[in-house]
């Protein structure tokens, strides 16, 4: 993973001046660099997150590494190389076969419980629930201070809110940033039911109310309305692949 970062920051440099942090981990951060490669490089008018051994992302990637010369020292270090079968989580097939679950990736039990009461009173899928908790807010770690409020929802006037800076997107896919005021809740229950009832009641979600039993299809009709990234659709079915959340997508009780 390490590698591919250093490739994308190689080619992300003609048009981002902010490069990826090299970690190791496939986080929100290098699947929105991935998916905005596979747009600008490879031409795809949607992009699945996905890099491919042999496939069409990754041969421009390595295309564009620098050819190596000869080091001046013998502690120069040379270009990445990228490892023979690196690649991102392999998006699940239509059929959505569940794998084995893994260790230390569960979801907190107030999560999961908040996002099935919702989707019992709303109807909002819960993977889709949950997979929005893991992008908009880092799994909780990035939510505005003090707000409980995961899913970036903005605040209108007169409501309890926040204000901080935004990252914004215009439809051509440049970046600019604001700030904005956001909602501020009092519990997490309580920012996953206004969540609930905004999908379920916005005129704005429209089209993917209708897509309620099909949660591919209702992650790729909130792209450009939930957010204004062009690739958001993308990035939550790429999560809800890698983290093996169609698990949730059957009924289940809402305490374990």
């Amino acid at each position: 993973m390490r590698a591919i970062q250093q490739l994308l920051n190689i080619r992300r440099s003609a048009w981002s001046s902010r490069p990826l942090r090299v970690d190791g981990m496939c986080g929100t951060q290098t699947l929105r660099a991935i998916a905005e490669a596979q747009h600008r490089l490879v031409g795809r008018p949607s992009s699945d997150g996905r890099i491919d051994l042999n496939g069409p992302t990754l041969r421009l990637l390595n295309a564009m590494r620098p050819v190596p010369r000869a080091a001046p020292r013998a502690t120069s270090t040379p270009p990445p190389v990228l490892p023979r079968a690196v690649r991102p989580p392999t998006p699940r097939p239509v059929a959505h076969t569940v794998p084995a679950r893994r260790a230390g990736r569960e979801p907190p039990i107030e999560v999961i419980d908040a996002a099935r009461q919702s989707e019992q009173r709303w109807h909002v899928p819960a993977l889709i629930s949950i997979a929005q908790w893991i992008l908009e807010s880092g799994e909780g770690r990035h939510m505005p201070p003090g707000s409980n409020n995961p899913f970036g929802i903005k605040a209108a006037a007169g409501q309890p809110s926040v204000t901080v800076r935004t990252r914004e997107e215009t439809r051509s896919g440049r970046s600019f940033h604001i700030r904005a005021p956001f909602r501020k809740f009092a519990t997490l229950a309580d920012a996953f039911e206004a969540h609930g009832r905004l999908l379920a009641t916005h005129r704005a979600y429209g089209e993917a109310r209708r897509h309620a039993d099909d949660p591919d299809a209702y992650a790729d009709a909130l792209t450009g309305r939930y957010a204004t990234d062009t690739h958001y659709g993308t990035l939550l079915k790429t999560i809800m692949r890698s983290r093996d959340l169609y698990r949730y997508n059957a009924p289940a009780a809402v305490s374990r």
